[in-house]
């Protein structure tokens, strides 16, 4: 559709056909504002793979309302707002990862040691978060698969996509990394 106000038969056409279930006609009214889409995106969260994924789940969310898009509306605003708010689920996202990972313990490091999150000084939180905050980000998201939402290897693997064995190579690699990150920590006390 013109990004104007004025609608084309040609646009009011394949809106009809996407309407219907025509997943072509959807990609054919879409195709045109992906590139402002994903600009849109990449503006607000400024990482190339979170905007791609913000593009595409928004044109996910817009196929599934399709149905109820009016017709006589330019898509193009319609299409924005829905990719604005996938951009705010996604630094959502990203603030509750981040927080999560402040309160994981020494329990990661050493599950010997672990104590409850009251009994650990303000200074051993925030060594901890400092730690977990130098690891590479594929370390810090499978720590905090495993260990804050509680998930198995196998459920890793499927949420990242990737082998088990690849999960449990970088599980052990994470816990090293992290395990010398706090040693300097763990010999003063």
């Amino acid at each position: 559709m013109n990004t104007n106000s004025r609608v084309t038969e040609r646009d009011r056409s394949l809106l009809h056909r996407a309407q219907l279930g025509d997943h072509a006609a959807f990609e054919a009214l879409t195709q045109p504002y992906r590139e402002t889409l994903h600009r849109q995106a990449y503006r607000k969260l400024k990482n190339k793979d979170d905007a791609a994924d913000a593009v595409q789940n928004a044109l996910i969310k817009a196929y599934q309302a399709i149905g109820r898009f009016r017709s006589e509306r330019p898509i193009l605003p319609w299409l924005q707002r829905i990719c604005s708010n996938c951009c705010i689920d996604i630094l959502r996202d990203r603030k509750f990862r981040t927080d999560s990972l402040d309160d994981l313990t020494y329990c990661l490091a050493d599950p010997g040691r672990c104590v409850s999150d009251q009994a650990l000084g303000g200074w051993e939180r925030d060594h901890v978060a400092e730690a977990l905050r130098r690891l590479p980000s594929r370390y810090r998201t499978i720590l905090a698969l495993r260990h804050y939402d509680e998930m198995e290897v196998n459920e890793i693997a499927e949420r990242l996509n990737r082998p088990e064995g690849t999960v449990k190579s970088w599980l052990f690699r994470a816990r090293e990394l992290l395990r010398k990150e706090l040693r300097p920590a763990t010999s003063v006390a």
